[in-house]
């Protein structure tokens, strides 16, 4: 059977983890391109991202070609896009909407995984806002990408129980350490959103 030919958008402590626990440690997944950002948002001081040395060393031992781009490459990247058929297109962290001139170049679909759970929690601070809600559970999503942002078919969800927000904690604060908290959860939800998309090649 032909390896899966992929293409990544992945940024932070998340993006690495799904790299390498689920994208090259899969014998069946060629990573024709990947794709990081170099420089953090403006709003937090626009310095080298201190993750990109760790994505560097990652794709040299994987044996694949890091792209880091920002701004204007970043918002579309289909000029950086390898030459012939590709199948999946994996996201999580990155910054810009994807274009449909993008999403329509892949066979087997495009899949985001969202650090909340959708419909319900789309968006910004998907994790501050379900502690604010009372909620005993956060989740990660894997949906199909689609031009609007979080609005594609869910693919796969895994949920994480959390305690009430701590007395004399805010919501922001807790949310920080949920998140982390959820990082490991990652890779096992991308491996399972791209054995459903093998499944429906193989069907």
């Amino acid at each position: 059977m032909a390896k899966l030919k992929v293409v990544a958008l992945l940024a932070r402590r998340p993006g690495l983890l799904v790299l390498e626990n689920a994208l090259l440690a899969d014998p069946e997944i060629e990573i024709t391109a990947l794709f990081t950002h170099g420089r953090l948002p403006r709003a937090e001081g626009g310095a080298t991202r201190g993750d990109l040395a760790e994505f560097a060393r990652s794709c040299t031992r994987g044996g694949v070609a890091l792209n880091a781009v920002d701004g204007a490459e970043a918002r579309d990247i289909s000029p950086l896009l390898p030459a012939g058929p590709l199948d999946l297109l994996v996201a999580l962290s990155w910054r810009y909407q994807v274009p449909a001139s993008v999403l329509g170049r892949f066979s087997l679909g495009c899949i985001n995984l969202h650090r909340g759970a959708l419909p319900r929690y789309a968006g910004a601070l998907p994790v501050q806002r379900a502690i604010e809600a009372g909620e005993d559970s956060v989740a990660i999503t894997a949906h199909e990408m689609v031009p609007e942002i979080d609005a594609g078919a869910e693919i796969a969800r895994v949920c994480l129980p959390i305690a009430p927000l701590p007395t004399g904690q805010t919501a922001a604060d807790y949310a920080e350490a949920v998140k982390a908290r959820l990082e490991p959860l990652y890779a096992p939800l991308c491996r399972l959103a791209i054995a459903a998309r093998r499944a429906e090649r193989e069907a």
